[in-house]
């Protein structure tokens, strides 16, 4: 995964936590319930373009191997990482969603 790519992914979950923590800050907020399905809709926005970033390095990753700049070698560990960085990602932005629970906002 080149450094353009971890730097989306990490843009990614942050922009989601920043667009979360201004939701649940509102004056406007919805009750709970509300507030936590808007936060949910923004996290799948978000992971959206997590598959956006990974489609963009399987992408990359095949012109590399096509044009022999990868063995094959390099193309299954770049898949593989980008894979695993993005699955990370997701996992990060389910847990801050999760922090937005209508259980926890109530507390």
């Amino acid at each position: 995964m080149n450094i353009q790519s971890k730097f989306d992914t990490d843009m990614t979950v942050r922009s989601f936590a920043y667009v979360a923590m201004q939701l649940a800050r509102s004056p406007a907020a919805p009750g709970p319930s509300a507030l936590y399905e808007q936060i949910l809709g923004e996290a799948e926005k978000h992971r959206s373009a997590l598959r956006l970033v990974l489609r963009d390095v399987f992408e990359m990753a095949e012109q590399g191997l096509r044009r022999q700049t990868l063995t094959k070698t390099e193309f299954h560990r770049l898949r593989d990482t980008a894979t695993q960085t993005i699955a990370q990602a997701q996992q990060a932005i389910t847990r801050i969603a999760t922090q937005y629970a209508p259980h926890k906002l109530a507390a």
